[in-house]
């Protein structure tokens, strides 16, 4: 199952989240020059409708991003740059249609080490 695992920045957690390009590969098509939305579920259950993504235009920041539904998980799952999420996608096993679900994790510093909790 395709998948990605990323710790969060600054910017990931204040505007938007870049995402690796061979990833893309896995989202909806690509439509060009506006932001392709899609649903997403969380290991919560919860359902994020309107997750979307683009691709920013130059050759400096040629990269996919989500954004829209990403800040609303940003803020319902209080991340902070540190913490991390890990997308995937999985295949509905009655017609193989792709179901993308989120978790996060909290980076947590405990007596000088670093543990990771699950989904809050």
């Amino acid at each position: 199952m395709p998948s990605f695992e990323k710790c969060l920045t600054e910017v990931d957690v204040n505007k938007q989240v870049a995402i690796p390009r061979d990833f893309v590969q896995h989202l909806p098509d690509y439509e060009g020059g506006r932001t392709i939305t899609f649903p997403v579920h969380d290991v919560s259950g919860k359902l994020w409708e309107n997750f979307g993504y683009y691709i920013r235009k130059g050759k400096d920041y040629p990269k996919p991003v989500f954004q829209k539904d990403w800040r609303k998980y940003v803020r319902d799952k209080r991340l902070r740059p540190g913490d991390k999420i890990i997308f995937r996608v999985e295949r509905n096993g009655d017609n193989g249609a792709p179901i993308y679900t989120i978790a996060a994790q909290k980076k947590i510093e405990l007596f000088g080490s670093t543990i990771w909790s699950s989904e809050f």
